[in-house]
C-alpha cells in the first residue's frame, strides 16, 4: 500500500521515547533510484495503488513502521535472515505527501502456514497498533486490508500447490491449504510474544526510515539470521 494525505491533515509530533531510540542505531540504510522505485511495486510487479487515509503524516508513517516490523520480527523469529526493512516518502502527484513500505528478507524453507503467518504479520500488527492508539475505525479497519500480502501469499501457494482462501473452508478437491484468518490468528498468537521487539523495530523505522536487518535485531534486542544458502558444500 502507498498511503497518501487527506486535505487539511497536519503532522503530529515524534514522542520521547521514539527520539531516544533515533540515537540508538548506528549508521542509515539507503537505497538507490532503482530500489526505491522498486518500492513502490507490489510483489507480482504492478504499482501498489494509493489510499488515501485520515491520519496525520506522522501516524500514517508509524501506523506503517509497526506494519513493516511485524513482518521483520516475525520472520526473523522463525529464522529468515532480515535484509532491509522499513517506510520511504515517493513522489507523487497532487498530495502533500505519500509514503510506502517493504520488508525484505531471505530464509530456509518453513512450514507453509509460518510462511502464511510471517506474511500476515504486517497487517495484523498495523490493526494492533492503531487499536492501542485508539485510533481504530472502519476506515483504518480498511487501511489494514489495502496491501498485496494477502495475494503474494495466495501466489506463493498456488505456486506449491496449495490453496489460500480469505475465511472460507478450503474448497473439496484442495489437497492442502489454509484461510487468511487463521494465517492472522497465528500473526497475532506470534506478536502477542513478540510486542515488545515489534515495538522496539517500529520506534526504530519511524525514527530513521530504513534500517538493515543488524540494526533491527539490535532493537529487538536479538541477532540477525545468517543469510540462507540453499544446498550443500
Amino acid at each position: 500500500m502507498t498511503a497518501v494525505s487527506e486535505p487539511g491533515r497536519e503532522r503530529a509530533g515524534r514522542t520521547p521515547v521514539q527520539d531516544a531510540l533515533a540515537d540508538q542505531v548506528n549508521g542509515t540504510a539507503s537505497l538507490d533510484p532503482a530500489a526505491t522505485e522498486a518500492w513502490s511495486t507490489s510483489n507480482d510487479g504492478t504499482t501498489k495503488p494509493m489510499l488515501k487515509v485520515a491520519l496525520p503524516y506522522e501516524l500514517a508513517r508509524r501506523s506503517a513502521a509497526f506494519h513493516e516490523a511485524g513482518h521483520a520480527v516475525v520472520a526473523a523469529a522463525y529464522g529468515a535472515h532480515i535484509k532491509v526493512t522499513g517506510v520511504i516518502d515517493v513522489p507523487a502527484e497532487g498530495v502533500q505527501w505519500s509514503l510506502t513500505g517493504r520488508t525484505e528478507f531471505d530464509g530456509p524453507p518453513i512450514p507453509f502456514w509460518r510462511f502464511a503467518a510471517q506474511c500476515a504479520a504486517g497487517e495484523r500488527a498495523h490493526a494492533r497498533y492503531l487499536k492501542s492508539a485508539r485510533l481504530w475505525s472502519a476506515e483504518s479497519e480498511a487501511a489494514c486490508a489495502h496491501h498485496d500480502d494477502f495475494e503474494y501469499t495466495a501466489a506463493s501457494f498456488a505456486e506449491a500447490g496449495r490453496v489460500l482462501t480469505r475465511d472460507e473452508d478450503l474448497p473439496d478437491d484442495a489437497s492442502s491449504g489454509m484461510s487468511w484468518t487463521m494465517a492472522c490468528r497465528m500473526a497475532d498468537l506470534m506478536l502477542s510474544m513478540l510486542w515488545p521487539q515489534v515495538e522496539a523495530v517500529a520506534a526504530g523505522i519511524d525514527a530513521h526510515g530504513l534500517l538493515t536487518g543488524d540494526q533491527a535485531a539490535e532493537l529487538a534486542g536479538a541477532t540477525n539470521p545468517p543469510p540462507y544458502t540453499s544446498g550443500t558444500d
